[in-house]
């Protein structure tokens, strides 16, 4: 417990007990880790946490039929060297307890009439108590049903899975197709690089639409270096959680600025790398190659500068920029 407020603070403890209370209101205090998920959404805390605090901090007993039950907060063992102690010390006061017996013997003579009637007011109430017993036992049942049906109001869409006998319910007991066990975050987040129309329209709704569906895959593994930082990856179980991050990160002031400057940088290193347009001279109008408003032949090469012009008789390029070859010299 120690260990737990010092790494969790007050939410762990808090979270604790809240474990600790849903396990009480079963007639056995042991239950599967989906039994806690419909009380998330109505105690406003993440299904992902309260498993964090039952698997790391050894507050809980996992066992082999997938169930887990709490582990006591005071051992057995620790109980039972009290008791030795309290027995060494009952030895001790024996002769002296032997004194006070001898002495209230007499009272107890007359209060024996008394005794013998709370005892047959004794032997009524235990009679009684596998009655009581068995009212309780349907009072606890009835209050979880009633919590079950109240958490399913806060998301009537969210089944409750039962894996002892295989059985999917949704709110309204209505059987259901089995879950599909969780994705990891990783594939997750990978999943949003694929083009699909909700990817395009958060490419139009982030201030640089074009450059981030240029380099979405790069912009990707930047959201996944986030998480981890962050470690937001807790919260992330489904599509829905990894989208709604992802909209978030590429349009909070911060981190979409620092999103941008990376991408554009990958842009300038990209056009850096790539080959100079050879026609990066001439101008194209109505599918015509052209030079300050002069047609250039489809045969002419690429013009080779700014200053170039064709001359026809030569059908070649010529340039004042161009450096005059020289003569070759005959030996």
């Amino acid at each position: 417990m120690r260990n737990l407020t010092e790494e969790e603070g007050l939410k762990g403890l808090g979270a604790y007990w809240i474990i600790i209370e849903k396990l009480a209101l079963l007639p056995e205090p042991r239950a599967q880790l989906e039994y806690l998920r419909p009380f998330c959404s109505s105690k406003k805390i993440s299904f992902a946490y309260l498993t964090k605090i039952i698997l790391e901090y050894q507050l809980f007993k996992l066992e082999e039929d997938g169930y887990f039950s709490a582990e006591e907060l005071n051992p057995v063992k620790k109980r039972e060297k009290k008791a030795a102690e309290n027995d060494g010390k009952s030895t001790d006061s024996k002769p002296k307890n032997d004194e006070k017996q001898q002495k209230t013997s007499g009272n107890d003579a007359e209060n024996q009439p008394e005794n013998a009637a709370k005892s047959l007011e004794n032997n009524k109430s235990a009679k009684q108590t596998p009655d009581s017993f068995k009212e309780n036992i349907k009072d606890i049942i009835t209050s979880s049903a009633k919590e079950k049906e109240t958490a399913a109001d806060h998301d009537v869409n969210f089944p409750i899975v039962r894996h002892g006998s295989l059985t999917v319910c949704d709110g309204s007991g209505r059987p259901q197709p089995a879950l599909q066990p969780v994705c990891p975050w990783q594939e997750l987040v990978d999943e949003l690089a694929e083009r699909t129309p909700w990817l395009e329209a958060v490419c139009m709704q982030s201030d640089y639409g074009t450059l981030l569906m240029r380099h979405i895959k790069e912009a990707v593994e930047c959201f996944k270096q986030h998480i981890k930082i962050y470690d937001k990856w807790h919260d992330l179980l489904t599509q829905s959680d990894a989208r709604r991050y992802f909209v978030n990160y590429t349009k909070t002031g911060q981190t979409s600025q620092a999103l941008r400057t990376t991408l554009l940088a990958l842009d300038a290193k990209q056009q850096s790398a790539a080959p100079p347009d050879p026609h990066r001279y001439e101008q194209l109008v109505n599918g015509r190659r052209t030079y300050l408003g002069c047609p250039i032949p489809d045969d002419a090469p690429p013009r080779p500068d700014a200053t170039a012009f064709w001359n026809e008789t030569t059908h070649s390029w010529c340039s004042p920029n161009a450096t005059p070859k020289r003569p070759k010299r005959h030996t």
